[in-house]
């Protein structure tokens, strides 16, 4: 198996947000297993998950079954199953309207979250996988999904929200599909069920600018709180595209002089919106050349890295996560050669947790 589960293994094109999920579930040679395996064990990569919940911040949106509106399902390690999650509903063209408010929950840690090397927590919803593909280490393909805001808190009242991007062109239905290398900073968009559990990861460095962040009033060293809003994808509520990349340095990167709207499955309803499954807090990951996040720079890695070699963002091979030399320039290049050498065979702290 490869980071994920390959479920065809043509390559398709899609967006340039290209980054597989974090497996929660791995098998004894460190990549991805299907949770029922007899060998699959919790990733080690992994230091602990969300313990709580914040009562006066689960408010689902109408129209939540009962069975789906337990907030403890979303407490504690992934699972992959499906049904073990805590829905944030769905709101419909006319609450909108109104000014009812899309559903949200806010989880709370026993340990600080904190900006370390490479991602720094990863968010688990039940996304279902419909034509799906990791052929050369770039993740795309159509899933159903429901999406939703991240957003972080030290105190619990003043959060930041991870900017985020959705280039899905229009509405895609009550249950439609959306590409999810479409997708960036978004919760919900890597798939956790029927076998498949991967969760999307958060990197704090990314909101180290936000105001909130410099003010002091959010610490991303002493993270203590996550909350997910959910978004309706009827197209009302937007991204935050402008704030990733200059449209001037490359010809074809135009479309981020404007924010977007944001599509996916609506109107959902019973456990609609965001389903919930998990919060995972992840150890430092030392070597960015562990391209695959299995733990130890090696010929999996070098793979990935010769697939990605010359493309730039956006480009059908592109990979982020072979453009290893900061800053970052948006190209795989010798520069990036250079930090794969250096890190050749070496192996995380946690690998053999």
């Amino acid at each position: 198996m490869q980071v994920i589960v390959l479920v065809i293994s043509v390559m398709a094109y899609g967006g340039p947000y290209t980054e597989p999920g974090v497996n929660g579930y791995v098998g004894e040679d460190g990549r991805h297993a299907d949770p029922a395996d007899d060998d699959a064990v919790i990733n080690p990569i992994f230091r602990c998950w969300a313990t709580d919940w914040v009562r006066e911040q689960y408010q689902p949106a109408p129209g939540v079954a009962a069975q789906w509106a337990d907030p403890n399902k979303a407490l504690g390690p992934a699972t992959g199953n499906n049904f073990d999650i805590v829905s944030l509903g769905d709101v419909n063209s006319t609450q909108i309207g109104q000014g009812v408010q899309p559903g949200q929950i806010t989880l709370s840690f026993s340990e600080p979250i904190r900006d370390c090397s490479g991602y720094d927590f990863v968010v688990f919803e039940n996304g279902l996988v419909s034509i799906y593909n990791t052929s050369g280490g770039s993740v795309v393909g159509q899933m159903f999904t429901e999406l939703g805001y991240v957003e972080v808190s030290s105190n619990g009242e003043d959060f930041v929200r991870f900017a985020s991007v959705s280039l899905t062109g229009g509405l895609v239905g009550m249950y439609g599909t959306i590409e999810i290398s479409n997708v960036y900073n978004l919760a919900g968009k890597h798939p956790n069920a029927d076998g498949v559990c991967t969760g999307t990861p958060f990197d704090l460095s990314e909101i180290a600018d936000e105001p909130n962040v410099v003010s002091g009033l959010v610490d991303i060293n002493n993270i203590n709180y996550v909350r997910i809003v959910d978004i309706p994808g009827s197209g009302d509520f937007e991204d935050e595209a402008v704030k990733h990349i200059d449209p001037n340095m490359w010809p074809d990167w135009d479309y981020y002089a404007n924010n977007h709207p944001i599509y996916d499955a609506w109107v959902t309803f019973d456990s609609g919106g965001v389903d919930l499954e998990a919060v995972g807090v992840l150890e430092e990951q030392e070597y960015s050349a562990d391209i695959n996040l299995d733990g130890v720079v090696d010929m999996f890695d070098f793979a990935l890295f010769a697939s990605a070699w010359g493309s730039c963002f956006g480009d059908v091979y592109w990979i982020g996560r072979c453009d290893l030399a900061e800053p970052r320039d948006y190209v795989v290049n010798v520069l990036d050669l250079a930090v794969f050498a250096g890190q050749w065979l070496k192996v995380e702290s946690w690998w053999s947790k």
